[in-house]
C-alpha cells in the first residue's frame, strides 16, 4: 500500500529538533537527537520520496563522501580489498592518470542510504577495471531500497551523459529474483553474465578445507610443504629488498613489467601495515614461486602469484594453499580464489587459471554482471519498412 498520511482537520504546529550537520562528528550520517538516525519525512509513515534525495560525490566533496564510507552501516565495502581502501589507493596507482573516481552516495534528508562505488578508465564506466557495484544500507526496508537504487541510477545515467560513457558493468550477488539493480539495468537494455568466484571459508578449517580440496592436489601440497624454503614479506618482517627481489621476478617471468613502480609501492605499503602479506619460496637457494596475500578487514584475496615455468615442480599448490592457513591465522573469514570462468567463455589459458583455483574453493558464489552501451553509443538500428 502507499505511503499513510495523518491528516487531521486542525494540526498543531510542529517543531521538529535541529538536523545536526553531516560529518561535524567523527559520525558520517546525520542523526537527530533522541530520534533514529533515518529520520521520517513530514507527515509519512514510510521512507522520504525521491524528490528528498541528494547525490554526495567523491569528486565534488571528497572529505564528505570519505565519512560516509567510514559508516559502519556500509562496513562491507571495507570488508574486502578490492573495494576497500586498498583499492582505493592501488589502483589509481596503477591507471595513473587514466582512472577517474565517480563514486558516489545517495542520501534521504542527508542520511546515505546507497553508495555506489564506480570509476571511469577510458570510456567505460565501472569499478577499477572491474563492475562497478552499488552497496545498500544495513536494515533498510524492501521499497526504501528500491527507491535509493532509482536515485542512483539516474546518477549513473547523468555520468554517462556528462562524461562521454561510451558502456556501463555493474556487478552484484545473484539471488532467487530480480533485483532492484537488475530491474534498473533490464530498463537501459543491459545484458547479464554469470560469474562464478571461488571462495575459501577461513572459519570453517583445516578438515572442511580439505574435504573440499582436490584430491590430487594433496601430495603436491605435501611435497611444497617438505622442498620449499619460504619466507614473507609482511609487518613482522618488511623486508623490502625481498620485496623487490620478488617485484624484478615477477617482470622476468611476465617477459615484461606489468604496472608502474608507484603500484608496488602501494602493495608494499599495505603489507607492512599488517593487511596481508607476500610468501616467497625458493627452491635449492634459488627463488622459484611468489604469491602475494591482501586483506580487507574481513576477506582476504589471492591478489597474484608468479612460478618459475622452468622448474618442472607443482610449486603452486603449496603457496595457495599455506595462503590459506596464514589468511586464517591473520584473523580473516574468507579467502577469495577470485574469477572461475566457464568453459568457452574465455580463452584456455584463463580457463586453466580458474579451474585449479577451484580445486581449493569450500564455496562457489554466484554474481551477475550487468553490461550496456549508453545512448549515444548503441548502433543505430534499421529502419523497419
Amino acid at each position: 500500500r502507499g505511503p499513510r498520511i495523518i491528516a487531521t482537520n486542525r494540526q498543531a504546529p510542529r517543531i521538529y529538533p535541529r538536523m545536526i550537520p553531516l560529518c561535524s562528528r567523527f559520525d558520517s550520517v546525520l542523526f537527530t537527537p533522541k530520534m533514529s538516525a533515518i529520520a521520517s519525512c513530514g507527515n509519512y509513515s514510510r521512507f522520504p520520496v525521491m524528490k528528498t534525495m541528494s547525490i554526495v560525490t567523491a569528486l565534488a566533496d571528497s572529505n564528505a563522501f570519505n565519512c560516509i564510507l567510514n559508516d559502519p552501516a556500509f562496513s562491507e565495502i571495507e570488508a574486502h580489498p578490492q573495494t576497500g581502501a586498498y583499492a582505493r589507493a592501488y589502483y589509481p596507482a596503477v591507471h595513473g592518470s587514466d582512472h577517474l573516481d565517480l563514486s558516489f552516495a545517495v542520501c534521504s534528508q542527508n542520511v546515505p542510504v546507497v553508495i555506489g562505488l564506480c570509476s571511469l578508465i577510458g570510456e567505460t564506466l565501472g569499478l577499477h577495471g572491474l563492475p562497478a557495484r552499488i552497496f545498500v544500507r544495513e536494515g533498510i526496508a524492501p521499497d526504501q531500497y528500491r527507491a535509493a537504487v532509482r536515485a542512483a541510477f539516474a546518477h549513473i545515467d547523468e555520468i554517462a551523459s556528462t562524461k562521454s560513457v561510451r558502456e556501463i558493468l555493474i556487478r552484484e550477488r545473484a539471488g532467487p529474483g530480480l533485483s532492484p539493480i537488475g530491474e534498473a539495468s533490464i530498463a537501459r537494455e543491459a545484458q547479464a553474465s554469470v560469474n562464478l568466484i571461488g571462495r575459501v571459508d577461513l572459519a570453517a578449517g583445516p578438515i572442511q578445507w580439505r574435504k573440499a580440496l582436490r584430491k590430487s592436489f594433496r601430495q603436491f601440497i605435501n611435497w611444497g610443504r617438505q622442498n620449499l624454503e619460504i619466507s614473507y614479506v609482511n609487518a613482522a618482517d618488511r623486508n623490502r629488498d625481498r620485496f623487490d627481489q620478488c617485484r624484478l621476478f615477477h617482470a622476468k617471468i611476465a617477459g615484461r613489467v606489468t604496472r608502474p613502480l608507484v603500484s608496488w609501492d602501494v602493495m608494499y605499503a599495505w603489507l607492512a601495515k599488517g593487511h596481508g602479506e607476500l610468501v616467497c619460496a625458493e627452491l635449492d637457494g634459488k627463488l622459484a614461486a611468489a604469491t602475494m596475500f591482501i586483506d580487507g578487514t574481513e576477506t582476504c584475496i589471492y591478489m597474484n602469484g608468479v612460478y618459475d615455468r622452468e622448474i618442472e615442480k607443482p610449486l603452486a599448490h603449496f603457496m595457495i594453499w599455506h595462503g590459506i592457513e596464514r589468511a586464517q591465522q591473520r584473523g580473516m573469514t574468507n579467502l577469495h580464489l577470485g574469477d572461475l570462468h566457464l568453459k568457452d567463455a574465455v580463452d584456455d589459458k584463463k580457463y586453466g587459471i580458474g579451474y585449479f583455483k577451484r580445486g581449493f574453493a569450500t564455496h562457489i558464489d554466484t554474481y551477475l554482471t550487468w553490461q550496456w552501451a549508453t545512448r549515444m553509443h548503441r548502433p543505430q538500428q534499421a529502419d523497419q519498412q
